[in-house]
């Protein structure tokens, strides 16, 4: 169902709004956007296409790394101002998820952790945010974990999530940083660089499987729209000369040209 122009305009608006909340940080006084890591080498173009393919089709994602200060937030806010345009966003809060989302959204999770700072979602909330597959709805959040199996074991194991939701995370992005200095914090260390160590991809349905690793690249029996890919990187490349680029910013060019791209078809 098409929503009328008043409602898109509200909705884009709200959008900009949670993204530039997102893109706050106490850490960062300018937080890095999508082709700011292009740039600093977290994903190289053949990547970052890849990715962006798929989540401007409304693949859900969850970034995850073991220890604070890598990046997950940064990478996550970055990878949102990719979603399509017709998905109003929302943040899942606690006690506040179930029968909140009647239409088709991108629901964003702050954490999934049993930390339980205000926002994060463990147990019913868990359960209640994965639930929200069912209804089509595109999900992003992050995690305190290094692969697949730690994720699994904190979403179906600890929470009881069933399977076929956990399978209807498109992406498990896992990052690590190489080349840092113990003594210094990770998100201020000139010699660190955040990179994706590990990609899990399902389809939704099927099992995931490990699509790419940062020694070995793409596996080679993963499906992938290279036309289109070719047309999210020529994007890519094209914004890469207007560095440094805001996460907001990021969001209109992206904006403008999915509705060029759909246009042309």
């Amino acid at each position: 169902m098409k929503r009328n122009l008043d409602s898109f305009e509200t909705f884009n608006k709200n959008n900009m709004r949670i993204l530039s909340e997102l893109s706050r940080s106490r850490d960062e006084e300018n937080p890095l956007s999508f082709p700011d890591l292009i740039n600093r080498g977290t994903f190289d173009l053949e990547l970052a296409a890849w990715l962006m393919s798929l989540v401007s089709r409304g693949a859900s994602f969850i970034v995850g790394a073991g220890p604070g200060g890598v990046g997950k937030t940064t990478i996550m806010r970055s990878l949102l101002s990719l979603a399509p345009h017709d998905l109003p966003f929302g943040i899942a809060l606690p006690e506040k998820i179930a029968d909140t989302y009647t239409s088709s959204h991108c629901i964003i999770s702050h954490e999934l952790s049993d930390h339980r700072p205000p926002g994060y979602l463990w147990g019913q909330d868990l359960r209640e945010f994965f639930a929200l597959s069912k209804q089509g709805h595109m999900l992003v959040g992050n995690m305190h974990v290094d692969d697949l199996d730690e994720a699994h074991d904190q979403i179906c194991k600890s929470n009881g999530v069933p399977l076929v939701q956990f399978r209807a995370i498109h992406l498990f992005i896992f990052v690590r940083v190489e080349g840092e200095d113990p003594s210094v914090r990770r998100i201020n260390n000139p010699s660190a660089r955040r990179i994706i160590n590990q990609i899990c991809y399902s389809d939704g349905v099927e099992a995931h499987k490990l699509v790419y690793t940062c020694g070995e690249g793409f596996s080679g029996d993963i499906l992938r729209d290279l036309d289109y890919e070719a047309s999210c990187r020529a994007f890519l490349e094209e914004t890469l000369v207007n560095l440094p680029l805001a996460n907001e910013e990021m969001r209109h060019r992206f904006l403008s040209w999915e509705e060029s791209y759909n246009k042309s078809f």
